[in-house]
């Protein structure tokens, strides 16, 4: 009996399992970096501006809501000029790999683009490894229109109170 098991070939084994690490790269994980595109929208409505930064998640697959604030604080006011937050946009590319040839084919038929309506934390889906590159966190800022006809002004209302009377107009 002995001999049964020290003959048992478990070359294959070893095959499949280093076949099976090229295809790692197709495997789920979850997202430990977002990037992030910053675009600046000017009075013309012309794109003005894009900044394009990196940032590494407290938590896996999720954005905090404090982490979103301070990020529309500290670009809200580039190069002395106040713009008022427009839009957030994530697109998160969320295919899982049996679903991969379908999207290539017809790849109309997803939408991964999704508008944040509320400041609040944002929980990602698990991506792809090798398409992970591509999730992306776009805020939008639009140059806020400062007019001092437009400015709200308090109207003031004078008393004549010289008499302290009300002085009625004779016909």
């Amino acid at each position: 009996m002995e001999n049964k098991e020290t003959d048992f070939d478990d070359n294959w084994i070893e095959e499949f399992e280093d076949d099976d690490k090229k295809y790692d790269v197709f495997n789920e994980e979850e997202n430990d970096s977002i990037k992030i595109n910053i675009l600046y929208v000017n009075k013309r409505n012309e794109i003005e501006k894009i900044n394009e930064k990196s940032i590494i998640l407290n938590k896996p697959n999720k954005i905090n809501k404090e982490e979103l604030i301070k990020l529309i604080k500290e670009n809200e006011k580039p190069n002395k000029i106040k713009y008022k937050l427009l839009s957030i946009l994530v697109y998160n590319l969320s295919l899982r790999n049996e679903e991969i040839k379908n999207f290539l084919r017809n790849s109309d038929e997803y939408d991964f683009l999704t508008s944040l309506t509320h400041i609040d934390d944002y929980g990602f889906k698990s991506s792809i490894n090798c398409l992970q590159d591509i999730n992306t966190l776009y805020v939008l800022f639009n140059e806020e229109n400062i007019d001092i006809k437009n400015r709200a002004t308090t109207k003031r209302v004078r008393f004549n109170l010289a008499n302290g009377k009300t002085r009625r107009k004779k016909v």
